[in-house]
């Protein structure tokens, strides 16, 4: 956490309040996060500058300051998030974003202080270093490209989905959830995928993500917030992860919890009748 839904989230609450409007200045509580300049640097390059616009590429926030003053990237990676309203633990600021109105003000909170906040001079050096860490954006991949991409791989189509350099967005709560709808199971080597599976894959992929934005995201523990503070809708109608013993939507069949190979830590969830791996 956060995946694409959440970082879409943060990044549709962010725009009202920061497109267009003028920094007064940035206040760096952790400078352990930056990336690509000094702390000094990123409050001078900020400093009353505007921004033009905040953005997403898969899970980074990107947000483009006006006058070649740069572009500021924001990964939240596991537990990092905006807030405009007051955030919860104060004691997990770790930047704040004045405006030039008095009193307003972003705040970037992370609790275990493993997301990152970039610094590139221009647009092409941001995607550039983005098209190195990371595949065709999941919301924007072509169905041929898709196939082409899962092709060269055996491993897990699951372990696939999740690897960001495949396609950027997916994480486990997704991967989990398109898998199901797709009706493919977790362990299917992903280069042995028919035609006719990409096509649903891909389709699932679109349908899930969309849903997910819709109910701006997924808050199963206190890592995730929307900017206002509010949990994510996603979980409280989604059709497998987290539902072990419940009932399948498709089958009513029991969902099954396991562990797959390529997934320390992570759980997996699937329907054994709606999924099947032979």
């Amino acid at each position: 956490m956060p995946e694409l839904p959440e970082v879409e989230t943060m990044v549709r609450g962010l725009q009202p309040t920061l497109s267009g409007r003028t920094l007064r200045r940035l206040e760096i509580l952790d400078s352990t996060l930056l990336q690509g300049c000094t702390s000094g640097q990123l409050v001078r390059r900020g400093r009353g500058a505007t921004v033009a616009g905040v953005t997403r590429r898969g899970k980074w926030v990107v947000m483009e300051l006006a006058g070649d003053r740069g572009i500021i990237v924001i990964q939240p990676r596991m537990t990092g998030g905006f807030w405009l309203v007051e955030p919860a633990r104060p004691e997990h600021i770790r930047l704040v974003f004045h405006l030039e109105n008095p009193g307003a003000r972003v705040w970037y909170c992370d609790a275990r202080r493993l997301g990152k906040v970039c610094w590139f001079a221009n647009g092409l050096a941001a995607a550039e270093a983005f098209a190195r860490s990371h595949g065709p954006d999941a919301l924007e991949i072509a169905r041929t490209e898709l196939a082409r991409r899962l092709s060269r791989t055996s491993r897990g189509i699951k372990p696939a989905l999740m690897d960001q350099k495949v396609l950027a967005g997916i994480g486990n709560i997704y991967a989990d959830e398109t898998l199901h709808r797709a009706q493919i199971h977790p362990e299917r080597p992903a280069s042995s995928l028919t035609a006719e599976e990409v096509d649903r894959l891909h389709r699932s992929i679109g349908e899930v993500l969309a849903t997910a934005i819709e109910l701006e995201g997924s808050s199963f523990d206190a890592g995730y917030r929307t900017v206002l503070g509010l949990e994510g809708g996603f979980l409280a109608q989604n059709s497998v992860y987290g539902r072990k013993d419940q009932p399948c939507p498709i089958c009513e069949g029991p969902i099954l919890k396991t562990r797959i190979a390529g997934l320390v830590g992570r759980p997996t969830y699937y329907c054994p009748v709606c999924q099947v791996l032979g």
